[in-house]
């Protein structure tokens, strides 16, 4: 199996070039990427194994983007198939699963002690709770960042070494990371916002309907750009040699 290290240096402006080719990648097969973003989407509503099928279709989405950035012809296609046998993706998928429910258990634990109606819509207008969401999100980014990446490109490894991997990317180049995630996510960020503004502000449905398309498509390109940013992440900031 092919040892993989993280590069030592990172040429400077790397961080504003993820961001630029991660749009580009999605510009390249459009329709393809929407299509997997909806199948991510529709797959999150089932409880349990939605979750994993979400992952499945997220290293769908990474073998694509290497695919199409190769030239290959790409199809309307999910394919399981090659995935669904993959040890190191299935160990992934599970412990990405036990992450969220451990994760909203803090998150309803949270909100008892607070004594804040978690069957209330209006729960998310609480700073507390939306602070709660937001950091438990935070740190499931950081516990799992580019793994499926790693993950994704190499069948042989475990998902243990793909973690440590990422966990070791993330303290080396933390810098460049985060400034790179300054950068991107205003792109997804004000349009999903401007969307939501624009459909609950007015009861004409013609806006609202407006409104809701533009957050609507903001949250598929959101799922495809940013899962084309951790690929380009694991690209240049991976090696397989020491």
């Amino acid at each position: 199996m092919t040892e993989l290290y993280i590069k030592s240096e990172l040429p400077n402006g790397i961080a504003w070039n993820w961001v630029k080719e991660s749009f580009a990648i999605f510009r390249e097969k459009p329709i393809n990427f929407l299509f997997l973003s909806i199948a991510f989407i529709l797959f999150s509503f089932f409880p349990f194994i939605g979750s994993i099928l979400g992952v499945f279709v997220l290293v769908r989405i990474y073998l694509t983007i290497d695919k199409a950035l190769s030239g290959e012809s790409i199809g309307l296609r999910l394919s399981f198939g090659e995935i669904i046998v993959r040890r190191n993706i299935l160990n992934y998928a599970l412990l990405s699963m036990l992450f969220d429910l451990f994760g909203m258990l803090i998150v309803e634990a949270l909100a008892n002690y607070w004594q804040i109606d978690m069957k209330n819509q209006s729960m998310l207008a609480d700073k507390r709770i939306v602070i709660a969401l937001g950091g438990v999100s935070l740190f499931r980014m950081g516990f799992f960042g580019i793994s499926l990446a790693i993950l994704s490109f190499n069948p042989k490894l475990q998902l243990l070494k793909a973690l440590k991997l990422n966990w070791k990317l993330m303290l080396k180049h933390w810098a460049i990371l985060l400034l790179s995630c300054f950068l991107l996510l205003p792109f997804l960020i004000i349009p999903l916002y401007l969307g939501i503004i624009i459909a609950f502000s007015s009861e004409n449905t013609a806006i609202f309907a407006i409104g809701f398309f533009i957050m609507a498509l903001t949250i598929l390109v959101f799922i495809m750009v940013t899962t084309a940013f951790c690929y380009k992440i694991y690209k240049d900031g991976i090696t397989n040699v020491k």
